[in-house]
């Protein structure tokens, strides 16, 4: 067998090292690709329960100003305090539902 001398050693000893530090650099970024990957992938879900929220929202707000609608219709004639306060509430309801049209449309 071959006998290493001192300064043989030391490089082998570098190489070694390098090379084990090289390996372990390559696992460490496809460590941080997964974790990106799966980031986004989060970030895919949370972006489709946003927009679940909001189609739910407009639904709920398209049947309240149907709802409130019908409702003044009937009231107009019998109680005018009633009818203005029912009138404000589909004023009302009209701009919500214009504002989350407009915060839809900006997410998009």
């Amino acid at each position: 067998m071959m006998s290493l001398t001192g300064a043989q050693r030391i490089r082998v000893k570098l190489l070694l090292t390098f090379t084990v530090l090289f390996f372990c650099h390559t696992l460490g970024f496809s460590q941080i690709d997964e974790l990106v990957n799966q980031v986004d992938a989060a970030e895919r879900g949370a972006e489709r329960i946003g927009n679940s929220i909001f189609t739910i929202i407009k639904i709920a707000a398209a049947v309240l100003v149907i709802i409130a609608g019908l409702a003044f219709l009937i009231i107009r004639e019998q109680n005018s305090d009633m009818a203005r306060k029912v009138g404000n509430l589909i004023i009302g309801l009209v701009i919500f539902y214009a504002l989350v049209e407009v915060g839809e449309n900006m997410t998009n």
